[in-house]
């Protein structure tokens, strides 16, 4: 009988905090820019052409959309960790909340040294 050792395949873990995509720009991945930057670009620039078009309007709506993209961006390029420069917001609140979620061990009676 062959050792079970031996047939079982070598398993790798990786943190959850590694990032094998590659920083396209201001190092967001292509995932990550087709999922929240091009939706942002294609709602603002729907929503600058949708009428009232006078000037004031038309530079108020500019600005807006500038100002949500400029947030997206923030938020999504983002490093909260500076000694860890592949941690981002987004993956640094996930973490976060599900710290907050787990069970935590609290003692009632400080322990007795043996």
């Amino acid at each position: 009988m062959p050792d079970k050792k031996k047939t079982e395949a070598k398993t790798f873990i990786f943190p959850e905090n590694v990032d094998s995509s590659y920083g396209v720009f201001l190092g967001l991945s292509l995932k990550e820019i087709s999922l929240y930057v091009v939706p942002t670009v294609a709602v603002g620039l729907l929503f600058i052409f949708i009428p009232p078009h006078s000037f004031t309007f038309v530079v108020s709506k500019v600005i807006l959309v500038i100002f949500i993209l400029t947030i997206v961006l923030a938020v999504l390029s983002s490093k909260p960790v500076h000694y860890r420069s592949n941690v981002k917001l987004t993956d640094y609140i996930k973490m976060k909340s599900n710290y907050g979620k787990r069970q935590h061990l609290f003692f009632k009676e400080k322990r007795k040294r043996r």
